[in-house]
Formats: C-alpha cells, structure tokens, sequence
C-alpha cells in the first residue's frame, strides 16, 4: 500500500468523526415520541443503506431521497430515489445512479415491493420485492428478494433484525455490470435504536464472486418526515472505511 492510500484513509476516519460528532450533537435538538423507521436504502427501497427491510411506504406518501458514497481519489457514486406508498402495503419506486468513477456504469432501477405479511407480536413482516436495472450503456437484469423483518427490544430499546435472500445477475448492485450466471445471496442487517431519535445498526450484503459488503450505519431521526444516515462501508481490497451520507424526506 502507498503512503497516499494510507493518507486517504485517516482523512476519511478524521471526517466520519466529524460527522458523528456532529449528528450526537443535534439529538439535543428533537425528542420524538417513537422511532421512525422510513428511511430508503441505495436502490430506493424502504430499508437502511445497503438492503430493502419488510417494510413499505405509508399509503399516499411520498419518499424521496438521495445518497452518495465517496470513494476517495477514484471519485464518488450517488443515487437519487423516489418512491410511492400505496393501499396493501405496497411501494413502487424509481432510482438514478449517478457515478464519476470511471468503469461504473450509471443506470435507473425500478423497484416493486409487496409486504404480504404483516409484523405482530409473535411473527416479523415478510415481503416480496422486485427490481429492474438498466445500465446506461445498455444491459439490463432483473432481481427478485424476499426480506423478514421484526421489531425486538433489549429493555426498553428497540431492535430492528432483518434477513433476505436476492436473486440476482447484477454484479455489485449493478456497478460493475451483469454477470451470466443467476445467484441467489444472502443479506441482513441489525439496528438498535439508542435513543428515541438516534439508531446504530450493521449490514451484511453478499455479492457474486466477490467478498460481501459490509457497513456500520448510524441513522437520526430529525422528525417524523427526515431522516439522516451516515454510513462507514467496506466494499473490497482498497475500498474500506468509505463514507456514505443519505438523507430521506417523506411526506
């Protein structure tokens, strides 16, 4: 490793303490009565950073978001996301990656989601979700996931589990093209909420014939309708402890 990349790194560890620093200061600011958990993920679906949770926007709501992933000397990746709560516990959406990383490809992804099962005391939510990527130089490939999501508490905090399984060609959410072979892969994510406003979770994403993606992800919860992300991601070899922001508004 050079000198260089080591430098890149502690600049980005000294800018997410900064960040952190910064979201522990505004949970002064709000004090909500209950934890909000709409919030989208990188393709646009109600969920965390990198996957879709059971959940689906309100019904008549509207979500849009947007988020960006800084990938140091080799430039940065973002996406802007809106999408639609419907009667059913239903959501459609649509996102646009935008990339200035050369060898990326930019591509729009339409996404579906069916909350078939709803969450209660004894069982978590379960849904079905569908999505259709088409990279801007042309190929294009369709993902089907299912996602198991329950709220559990430790004391009096609560705890957000999920575990999903995808079926997919797209190599690295699409970033890096379309395979030939179909996998089917494996996701989950872990967030406790620490405060009425303030959550800390984990995700786990697998990707065909690379290492998986991992994050620590910390979300404040402004106000019923924003949400603020920030994420520490680890992509592959040479492409660790990269920041993520995501700011979600829902109305």
């Amino acid at each position: 490793m050079t000198d260089d990349y080591f430098e890149g790194i502690n600049k980005q560890m000294i800018i997410t303490k900064h960040y952190i620093t910064a979201l522990l200061a505004l949970l002064t600011l709000t004090v909500l009565a209950f934890p909000c958990f709409a919030a989208l993920d990188w393709d646009g679906q109600t969920g965390v950073f990198l996957n879709a949770l059971a959940y689906t926007a309100k019904p008549s709501s509207v979500e849009v978001a947007t988020h960006n992933v800084d990938l140091g000397k080799l430039g940065s990746a973002s996406t802007y996301n809106v999408i639609l709560g419907f009667k059913g516990n239903v959501e459609v959406g649509f996102t646009k990656y935008v990339t200035s990383v050369t060898g990326i490809q930019n591509q729009s992804v339409e996404q579906v989601k069916w909350q078939f099962l709803p969450e209660t005391k004894s069982r978590p939510a379960v849904a079905v979700w569908g999505t259709n990527r088409k990279l801007s130089n042309g190929p294009s490939a369709s993902e089907l996931g299912l996602s198991a999501t329950k709220v559990l508490h430790i004391g009096k905090l609560p705890l957000v589990a999920d575990v999903g399984l995808r079926s997919t060609t797209a190599l690295g959410m699409g970033l890096f093209g379309i395979g030939d072979e179909r996998k089917t892969l494996f996701e989950g994510t872990v967030a406790l909420f620490v405060t009425k406003n303030f959550a800390v979770g984990t995700e786990y994403k697998q990707q065909i014939d690379a290492r998986a993606w991992r994050d620590i992800a910390f979300r404040y919860v402004a106000s019923p309708s924003l949400n603020v992300d920030l994420g520490i991601a680890n992509f592959a070899t040479g492409l660790s402890n990269q920041l993520a922001l995501a700011v979600t508004y829902a109305r």
